[in-house]
């Protein structure tokens, strides 16, 4: 009788372990399956600042550079949170920079943040001081 129990321990452990084995293979083969669904090979745009002048009371030039794989087109400008009074609209290829020219109401010796944003809604946020 005893050589019984301990056989029919040792077959219920390797039962219990294959059980754990195949609730594993489960669980890794779901997760495996939703995540094949998430695009990881696509970068978000991304804008970054070259430079950035407050030529006069009423014009701001930055330089913007599209360091993203499309075109932006550039179409609103915050300054202070406050819409622009006008903002050129630009189209930023691939790799380039080109002058966004921002207006506004300046006073030389003053701060000012700016957020330039895209009509696909990539944004870059920056600061100058008004010094003409």
């Amino acid at each position: 009788m005893k050589n019984r129990k301990a056989i029919s321990a040792y077959i219920a452990v390797l039962f219990l372990v294959g059980l754990a084995v195949a609730g594993g293979v489960l669980l890794y083969s779901s997760m495996i399956g939703a995540l094949s669904g998430i695009k990881t090979n696509e970068l978000p745009q991304t804008l970054s600042l070259d430079s950035v002048k407050i030529h006069n009371t009423t014009t701001c030039i930055a330089y913007i550079r599209n360091v993203g794989s499309e075109s932006l087109t550039v179409d609103k400008a915050y300054i202070d949170n406050s819409p622009s009074d006008s903002v050129d609209t630009i189209t930023i290829s691939p790799d380039s920079v080109e002058a966004v020219r921002i207006r506004g109401t300046f006073v030389t010796g003053s701060s000012y943040d700016f957020k330039v944003v895209a009509k696909d809604l990539t944004q870059i946020v920056f600061s100058a001081k008004a010094s003409f």
